[in-house]
Parts: structure tokens; C-alpha cells; sequence
């Protein structure tokens, strides 16, 4: 990993070559939408600043969007994910890069992720109408999947419609969050790539004391409250982006106490498998944003520091 960023870093042409590779990798790769991202950021964090941080965003972007075309996706859709997937990682590593915090970014992500939400309800007069052609078309592609393995004859399977309508209704906010981890991830991966080349310890210290801070939490608890009482679409959604930022939270609580303990990093590679587990998601993501909402203002984290050797 050294040699790969050093190499990628050592000229302006090896950087804007990696930028159009790395664009190329981030959509053939399962999960991989992060990787441009964290390109762009361990540019911005590089010292040579001929390498243009800038123009390898906009290459990534130009790069991503043309392979979102040859996927069939319209024009639109893909000005906005290609933009999505570049333009918050690139800003914000920027911001890493003149001095500011990983808990600055992470705030001022999650902030601009709600402002976006904001954005879209105010100005789309039926957010939820955005998402149902497309469920709608992906309900109907699974039944003709099913009809075809369970040898039904027509193909014919009633759809569940208010199941289409209830995904409709908080696509917005599930989609807005993966966007936000999306980013962090790629701020997360490019920091410590940055940390490798320059032979320093960049990441753990600083994902180790990621917090959203005090003005977050509250607002997040307003949000809540205001989405089971009154309904409201965009309290609800934003509801997402806020369980989100505290699960990320609540997971740099667990590394803080297994580096602080020193405790066996076993039951930390458990927990992220029941992470993505479909039976024990909620679960877990709803504990981990309990302990990362009250570490906002507990400090749980303070309390995992190994006790002295007697």
C-alpha cells in the first residue's frame, strides 16, 4: 500500500491516471463506490500540491459518469451520483488537509447531508414519487425471479403495494445516509492511506475519538421526537441520516475501549459481521446509536483507559 500511493502520488500524470483508474474500479467492485472518494482525499492530503486535487476530482467525475451512462442511467441521475460520489469527499478533504478535525468533517458531512434533505423536500412537491417507478420496476423484475424458480407458469405475483408505498416514502432518507457513510468511508480509507505513505498513525487516534458533539445529538433527539409525534416526512427522513452518524459513532466507542482495554479484537470483527447480517442489523445498529448518542454527553469513551501496571 506504501509503494501504490507513493507511486500514484510521485507526479501529476500518475495522479490523474489513478483518478480515471480508480473511477473505473470504485463501480466494478462490489461496495467499492468509496474507492474515488478516498482517492481524491489522500490527493488533497498530499504534499505536493501540483498534483491538483481538483482536476483528479473532475476527471473521476467525468470517468464515473461515462461509465454510468453505458449502464443506462439518464443523464440526470448521472450528473447527481457522479457529483455525490466525488464532490463531499473532495470538500471535506480539503478541509482535512488545511488543519481541520476528522470530527470537523464528520460533523459538517452529516450537517450538509441534512441540509440536502431539507433541500429536497422543499423543493420536490412529492419526494416519495421520485423513488416508486423504480421500486415499482424492481418489484416487478423479483416476481418474474421468483415466478421463474418456483416454476409458478405466468409469472403472474400480486405485488405487495403498501410494502412499495412504505419504501417510497423513506428512500430519501436511507438513500441520504448511505451517501453519508459513503463519504466518511472515503475519508476514512483516504486518511489512512496518507497515514501509510508518510510512515504516521493518522487514522486510529482520530476515528477512535470521532463525536458528533452535543448540538448534534440534541438535534437528532428534536428530530425523533418530532417524526413519531407529527408525522412530519422530512423529520422521518432525517431520522436516517441521524441513526447513521451515531452508529459511526457509537462503532469508534467500541475501538476506543478495545485499544483503551486492550481487549481481543475478536468480538469487534463479531460485531461488524452482525452488522450486515439481515437478522441483526436493526439490532445492532440500534445499539451501537444508543451508546454513540450517550457518549455525546457521558463520555463513555473516557471511562475505557487501562488501568496503571502495578
Amino acid at each position: 500500500m506504501h509503494g501504490l500511493a507513493v507511486w500514484l502520488t510521485a507526479s501529476r500524470t500518475r495522479a490523474l491516471f489513478g483518478a480515471v483508474l480508480v473511477a473505473f474500479l470504485s463501480l466494478l467492485l462490489p461496495f467499492g463506490t468509496w474507492l474515488s472518494g478516498a482517492f481524491i482525499v489522500l490527493l488533497a492530503l498530499s504534499d505536493s500540491k501540483p498534483l491538483q486535487d481538483w482536476l483528479a476530482a473532475l476527471l473521476s467525475a467525468i470517468t464515473l459518469g461515462w461509465w454510468l451512462s453505458l449502464a443506462g442511467a439518464g443523464p440526470v441521475p448521472v450528473v447527481l451520483l457522479a457529483a455525490a460520489l466525488v464532490v463531499p469527499a473532495w470538500s471535506l478533504g480539503r478541509v482535512l488537509a488545511r488543519g481541520g478535525s476528522l470530527n470537523l468533517v464528520f460533523q459538517l458531512a452529516t450537517l450538509v447531508a441534512l441540509i440536502f434533505l431539507g433541500t429536497v423536500h422543499a423543493v420536490l412537491a412529492d419526494p416519495p414519487g421520485v423513488w416508486r417507478p423504480f421500486l415499482q420496476r424492481l418489484a416487478s423484475e423479483l416476481d418474474q425471479v421468483a415466478a421463474v424458480m418456483s416454476n409458478v407458469g405466468s409469472g403472474h405475483r400480486p405485488r405487495d403495494v403498501n410494502l412499495i408505498e412504505a419504501s417510497a416514502e423513506r428512500m430519501w432518507g436511507v438513500v441520504t445516509w448511505l451517501l453519508l457513510l459513503n463519504t466518511m468511508i472515503a475519508l476514512f480509507v483516504g486518511l489512512y492511506w496518507s497515514g501509510i505513505k508518510t510512515g504516521a498513525t493518522r487514522l486510529g487516534p482520530a476515528f477512535r475519538g470521532l463525536m458528533a458533539g452535543k448540538t448534534l445529538s440534541a438535534l437528532g433527539v428534536l428530530v425523533t421526537a418530532c417524526a413519531l409525534i407529527f408525522r412530519w416526512d422530512v423529520a422521518a427522513d432525517a431520522t436516517w441520516v441521524f441513526l447513521g452518524a451515531f452508529v459511526l459513532q457509537g462503532l469508534a466507542v467500541l475501538h476506543a475501549a478495545r485499544w483503551g482495554m486492550k481487549w481481543n479484537g475478536a468480538w469487534l470483527g463479531v460485531t461488524y459481521v452482525l452488522l450486515f447480517l439481515p437478522f441483526t442489523t436493526l439490532l445492532v445498529q440500534g445499539v451501537l446509536a444508543t451508546v454513540g448518542l450517550a457518549d455525546n454527553w457521558l463520555a463513555i469513551r473516557t471511562r475505557f483507559v487501562a488501568p496503571p501496571q502495578s
